[in-house]
């Protein structure tokens, strides 16, 4: 089990990066059309993000003895769902930040679709909803 453990933070390590590749490449792209997106910085931020978390959880594994003797069997649930409320809460922050950009782009071309911009917003924050669920199913 400590195996796939450390495969899978190995793995959100590797995409953590990948993420802050691609987000280099977009904030490029978008430069030499002399445009702005909020798409680059998003996932520079989440790269950053992942890579972080998964340092974390590797020192923990790591110095914690990966058979629960850093952190006790009790609190693990709660570790799971606090974990899994912070993801959705981030994936919902960027979610909302590129909707209200590409909403108020859209409002300057055509104000008549104001409803749709709104709508896309709203899905994002439907996202930070369900991770909530989620973290309190996890918790209890």
């Amino acid at each position: 089990m400590l195996e796939y453990a450390i495969l899978a933070i190995a793995l959100w390590f590797v995409v953590g990066f990948y993420a802050i590749a691609k987000g280099a490449v977009i904030n490029a792209s978008a430069e030499m059309e002399g445009k702005s997106t909020p798409w680059g910085v998003g996932l520079y931020a989440l790269g950053g993000f992942t890579v972080i978390l998964s340092i974390i959880l590797m020192i923990v594994i790591i110095f914690g003895g990966g058979e629960g003797e850093m952190i006790p069997e009790s609190a693990w649930p709660l570790l799971t769902s606090s974990l899994t409320m912070i993801g959705a809460a981030f994936a919902s922050a960027l979610c909302i930040m590129v909707a209200a950009k590409a909403g108020a782009d859209m409002l300057i071309e055509r104000p008549e679709l104001s409803i749709w911009s709104l709508l896309f917003i709203a899905l994002g924050e439907g996202l930070a909803i369900y991770g909530l669920i989620i973290a309190i199913l996890l918790a209890g």
